[in-house]
């Protein structure tokens, strides 16, 4: 499942691949942790707006590439973290909830 995560933002050349890879390596120590008990849908929500905090400080790296975690990457890491938690077998998380926490 991993190796397809954010692959548009891999091919768009406007999102730093380093930064990126950092962005999936966050997103997988998210599976991580859902994956290792039975959560409930607002433990879920806790992890995910931690993770969420650790991509809002990625802000001005990616600024500093002259890239931006624009709403076209919002949709794309929401997509991929919508993808984790269904494959945990939540089907009931809402998108906007899991990331509402974010910054960009």
């Amino acid at each position: 499942m991993f190796q397809d995560i954010l692959l548009p933002m891999y091919d768009d050349d406007y999102y730093p691949d380093i930064l990126v890879a950092e962005v999936k390596s966050l997103i997988e120590i998210f599976a991580k942790k859902i994956a290792k008990t039975d959560m409930s849908d607002m433990e879920i929500y806790h992890v995910a707006s931690s993770i969420v905090s650790e991509i809002n400080e990625m802000k001005p790296q990616f600024e500093d590439l002259d890239s931006s975690l624009d709403d076209t990457a919002a949709d794309y890491i929401a997509e991929a973290m919508m993808m984790v938690v269904q494959d945990a077998g939540y089907m009931d998380i809402e998108m906007e909830e899991l990331v509402s926490n974010r910054e960009w």
